[in-house]
């Protein structure tokens, strides 16, 4: 079953986007708070690896939060982590 993103979409999501073609992506007014940036179980082809991730992130008050996802904090599809 796939009912964890579904649970996620529809009750705990804050915002969602999409890259540009330089693998770009902004989320604009986004509440400070502490939230995770996730893929939802999509896995994300990266040459012959297929990567996802959840990855932990704090907005505070009044700044601009950068996070960059790279195969360094992500997780590939089976599982595991890198």
């Amino acid at each position: 079953m796939h009912r964890l993103p579904e649970l996620a979409q529809t009750r705990y999501l804050v915002a969602k986007t999409d890259t540009d073609l330089e693998g770009r992506a902004v989320l604009s007014e986004v509440p400070a708070g502490t939230y995770w940036l996730s893929t939802l179980g999509q896995a994300v082809a990266a040459g012959d690896v297929r990567l996802r991730w959840d990855v932990e992130v704090t907005v505070k008050p009044g700044q601009t939060t950068r996070l960059e996802l790279s195969n360094l904090n992500a997780a590939d599809s089976q599982g595991s982590a890198p």
